[in-house]
């Protein structure tokens, strides 16, 4: 049996970037290590994705910015980040998009979590097409109204239910996932970092610890990605229909991204 608190061994945030060219300027390409490109989803709603991502030279006085302007939703994840049992981690970065903060319409980003497809024998580069994803983080909501401000969000979040942490337990890989429908976006500077505060689970869990590892949370496995737009702004109370319900011609949703 578990404690209800783990003790994480760092003692500070860790030097460096856990996140593979958070910067957008590695001599490879500036995306190099994104993944921008979901025709392998066979999902029609991504497929032209990668074509409505791209790197700008500089925006509003940032430096290498990450621009996506989709008709209609982007989504963008970073390189894959493998994850450390006990171990919470934070991201920042640097985000610029039109529109109210608050907005039901705004950009969001988490962390995804991910485990091995089965039947796919694990080896050092996995590919987005080989995992399964097990686990969505918290969302962070931005709409900046045009001004740069630095965005927070955490893996996994301080307390994890006994439910959570029953999915969490089973990821061994991340992501940054960005994502907005209806909407552009600029980021800069990813930053992912090691934190030293340990993360509580709400119950005492039994765990295997020679084969147990630490990862992120999801909700349900037949959830989508964000498939309750209206929750996305607390400040709005404005009720929204889904995007892909009826009055959208009952088209699959856009916002339904899972690639289980």
């Amino acid at each position: 049996m578990l404690s209800l608190i783990w003790a994480v061994s760092a003692t500070a945030e860790t030097e460096g970037n856990l996140c593979y060219n958070g910067n957008f300027d590695n001599p490879k390409g500036a995306l190099d290590g994104w993944n921008v490109n979901y025709e392998w989803m066979d999902n029609s709603h991504f497929m032209k994705n990668h074509e409505f991502i791209s790197v700008l030279p500089s925006f509003q006085g940032h430096k290498n910015v990450l621009w996506a302007n989709p008709p209609e939703q982007a989504r963008v994840e970073s390189k894959i980040i493998p994850i450390e049992k006990g171990v919470r981690y934070k991201c920042t970065l640097d985000l610029n998009s039109p529109g109210d903060p608050g907005n039901a319409y705004d950009v969001r980003l988490y962390f995804n979590c991910y485990k091995w497809e089965p039947g796919i024998a694990p080896h050092p580069e996995p590919k987005l097409s080989e995992l399964r994803r097990i686990y969505k983080g918290v969302p962070a909501t931005g709409g900046s109204d045009n001004k740069w401000k630095t965005i927070s969000f955490y893996l996994p979040m301080e307390e994890l239910s006994e439910a959570a942490w029953s999915r969490y337990k089973e990821a061994r890989f991340a992501t940054v996932y960005l994502t907005r429908y209806r909407g552009e976006f600029h980021v800069a500077n990813v930053k992912v970092v090691k934190l030293p505060e340990t993360y509580k689970i709400a119950k005492t869990a039994t765990v295997n610890t020679a084969t147990s590892h630490t990862t992120l949370p999801r909700l349900l496995p037949t959830e989508a990605d964000d498939e309750d737009w209206s929750a996305a702004g607390a400040a709005s109370s404005a009720t929204l229909s889904k995007p892909g319900s009826s009055q959208d011609g009952n088209k699959p949703s856009p916002i339904d991204d899972s690639n289980e």
